[in-house]
């Protein structure tokens, strides 16, 4: 059942545009020389971007059944207490809050903050840590003043960035004949062929997750049975293009090498095809794409705590709607406010802090995946407008990824995935606590 006081207004462009704007954050700026450093050539590089493109569409392909089955507000929240009961959902909305989505929010806003710091001095708002917040605030604020201005700005940051990239792409592609790579002294050796391929797989895992976020705005899309699958096959389409034509063009301006060394990728390859112009212009699309990924997460997790306050589990108070503005402030001032305190408490310095908790975003990516399998069992009854191709195998490749993607990510980062694991337990005793006297 929708959940009541949240009105469907957005269409499918929009929805598309909020799949673009969940994925493309700051990763494919950076993280193609995180893959570049771990693999030996570019036929090992582009392969695992390959594979990363498949596993993407293959959790689109099963989200898609899921959304357009409960096209609810929460997305995740809702498959997985659909499919496991109210625990492990409870978690998933509690690590959703205490440090995967707030998490990310303040690290994107400080990594907005250390790009403006470039171009304009910021002693007026208290350094970068002031801008941060401020950006933080002002995008709160936006959304709690309705769905419609906070898409309306995720769109436009979407479009540019989007645009921006595609600039980007079609101008490697002009310009194949006239730029090579340069050779590049003392480049990164790549370590053993296995180690290489689970290094560079947690990092693309990491860049091409986050088209899960327009399922968790369900209850606000028009026609939800046939616009979500639509939005996430077209906003894959476009990241996968975007994803596999920006890597080839890093690789042929940079080569396997330079991409390796490079701080700044996506600068780097502008530089190199169109001067320092060309640089300026794609760090501030990196700029305006981390922006939009910032307004997506607020726009997106707050209604997954909407969902998990509508359940009575734990602040209750989540899920009310403002009475004019029809958005859920509530929450969006609860997740705001804990961004904002991760923020400040930590100084800026949170790295340590999301990577301990990669590994439990995917515990709850591939949980929510799973729920397909265990709902066409166990509800059978649901209506299903739209149902995943090549059931079970799509689902169970998804599945199977996650937990390929969990392991590597805790062997790589075992101090802070303990962190991590340690804050599951606390959102567990929580849950107890919250949940005391009611029956089972």
């Amino acid at each position: 059942m929708t959940r009541p006081g949240l009105a469907r207004e957005l269409g499918l462009f929009s929805a598309a545009l909020l799949v673009v704007g969940g994925i493309i954050g700051s990763g494919i700026f950076f993280t193609p020389a995180e893959v570049a450093r771990a693999l030996p050539g570019p036929a090992s590089i582009l392969s695992v971007w390959v594979v990363g493109g498949l596993i993407a569409l293959a959790g689109a392909l099963t989200y898609a059944e899921l959304g357009a089955m409960l096209p609810d507000a929460g997305g995740g929240y809702v498959y997985i207490r659909e499919a496991f009961g109210p625990l492990p959902a409870f978690l998933c909305g509690w690590m959703t809050l205490a440090s995967i989505a707030s998490g990310a929010i303040a690290a994107v806003a400080m990594g907005f903050a250390g790009y403006a710091e470039r171009y304009v001095p910021l002693d007026a708002v208290g350094g970068r840590i002031g801008l941060a917040a401020l950006t933080i605030i002002v995008l709160t604020v936006t959304n709690i003043l309705g769905l419609k201005p906070g898409a309306f700005l995720q769109n436009t940051l979407t479009l540019a960035k989007s645009l921006a990239l595609f600039a980007l792409i079609g101008l490697g592609f002009a310009k194949w004949g006239v730029i090579t790579a340069l050779p590049v002294a003392n480049a990164p050796v790549p370590p053993s062929l296995l180690t290489g391929w689970a290094t560079a797989f947690v990092a693309v895992l990491f860049t091409i997750g986050g088209w899960q976020q327009m399922n968790m705005v369900a209850g606000e899309i028009r026609d939800p049975q046939r616009t979500i699958p639509r939005a996430l096959m077209i906003g894959i389409a476009l990241v996968i293009a975007i994803y596999l034509g920006a890597n080839v063009v890093y690789l042929h301006a940079l080569g396997r090498d330079g991409l390796a060394a490079s701080a700044a990728v996506a600068a780097d390859t502008a530089e190199r095809l169109a001067g320092r112009a060309g640089a300026s212009a794609i760090t501030i699309a990196a700029m305006i794409s981390i922006l939009g990924f910032t307004g997506v997460a607020l726009l997106t997790n707050a209604r997954m705590l909407f969902a998990l306050g509508a359940d009575g589990a734990f602040l209750s108070s989540a899920s009310r709607v403002h009475p004019r503005f029809g958005s859920p402030h509530v929450a969006l001032a609860l997740l705001g406010g804990w961004s904002l305190a991760l923020l400040i408490g930590t100084r800026g310095t949170i790295g340590d802090l999301l990577s301990g908790v990669v590994f439990a975003d995917w515990i709850f990516f591939g949980l929510g995946a799973a729920s397909v399998l265990v709902l066409r069992r166990t509800r059978p009854d649901l209506a299903r407008p739209y149902r995943v191709p090549g059931f079970p195998f799509v689902p169970l490749l998804f599945v199977g990824a996650a937990v390929v993607g969990i392991v590597s990510a805790y062997l790589s980062s075992p101090r802070t995935s303990v962190f991590g694991t340690l804050l599951l337990g606390v959102g567990a005793a929580v849950y107890a606590w919250a949940t005391r006297g009611r029956p089972r």
